[in-house]
This record gives structure tokens, C-alpha cells and sequence, in this order.
């Protein structure tokens, strides 16, 4: 005795096909597909489908309906499941994190020692600057002094 038809359907989003077949083999070889459609998840026994009984009634043809559309396959799409950062990788990125802030604190500090030393070049400048402006005016009138009593009156 002949086993019975099963009805199984399966979309491509576009398109609901559904066919009565007596085993999920039998299934695939009436899509014309080379893939495993019920091991990838798209495909599944579905004895309650709309289609149903037009399937029963011509056992091995493949009834085709449209179907939502893009958008609707994409929402039907299952939804990748959040990752989780192993303990390993956890540990290593604090650890790299700690060793990333120590370098921007040691930074911060050498900068702000450069910039202090660099104020002290310059004042240290400024006084030197202001030290030669004095000697150059004195030795200056000095010169002058003397050329005045030089000169012809």
C-alpha cells in the first residue's frame, strides 16, 4: 500500500510553492531544487496552508502562489542573534583599554612639561632681550655722548 501524501511548502518570498509528496525527497525533486531546503529552514511539513488541498488533489505538482514580496522575505528572515564577547576577549580588550589610557595620561603629562619648559625658555629670553635693550641704550648714549663732544661746534 502506497504511503500517503504529505503537503509541504516552502517561499522564496516572492512566491509560496506547495506540492503533496510522500516524503521531503520526493518534495524537493518536484521544486526542481539541488538544495536541502528543509535542512536550511526555508522549507516544512504544512498540512494547514491554503493551498493545501489544491496539493492534495494532484499529488507531485507544485502549486505556486505570489507571495509578499522583498520586504515581506526580508521580515521573515530569522534575526541574527547579538554576539557575545567571549571572557578571553573581554579581558584582553580592558587590558588593552587600561594600557591605551596610561599612554594618553603619560602623554598628557610630557606635554604639559614641554609646554612649561618652553614658558620658561621664554621668559628667560625676555629678561635677556630686556638685559641687552638696557646695555645697547646705555653704550648707545654713551657713543653718542661722545661723538656730540667731537663734533665741531
Amino acid at each position: 500500500m502506497a504511503r500517503a501524501p504529505k503537503v509541504f511548502t516552502w517561499s522564496d518570498g516572492f512566491h509560496r510553492y506547495t506540492v503533496a509528496a510522500t516524503s521531503r525527497a520526493k518534495a524537493l525533486e518536484a521544486w526542481e531544487t539541488d538544495r536541502d531546503l528543509f535542512k536550511e529552514g526555508v522549507a516544512q511539513e504544512a498540512p494547514e496552508t491554503p493551498d493545501a488541498k489544491a496539493a492534495l488533489a494532484a499529488p507531485g505538482a507544485v502549486i505556486r502562489r505570489a507571495e509578499g514580496g522583498l520586504k515581506s522575505a526580508v521580515d521573515k528572515l530569522p534575526k541574527p542573534k547579538p554576539r557575545r564577547a567571549d571572557a578571553a576577549a573581554e579581558t584582553k580588550r580592558k587590558q588593552t583599554l587600561a594600557k591605551a589610557e596610561a599612554a594618553l595620561a603619560a602623554a598628557q603629562d610630557e606635554h604639559r612639561d614641554a609646554l612649561a619648559e618652553l614658558e620658561r625658555r621664554r621668559r628667560d629670553l625676555e629678561a635677556e632681550a630686556g638685559a641687552l635693550s638696557v646695555s645697547w641704550t646705555r653704550r648707545r648714549a654713551k657713543l653718542e655722548t661722545a661723538i656730540q663732544r667731537l663734533r665741531p661746534r
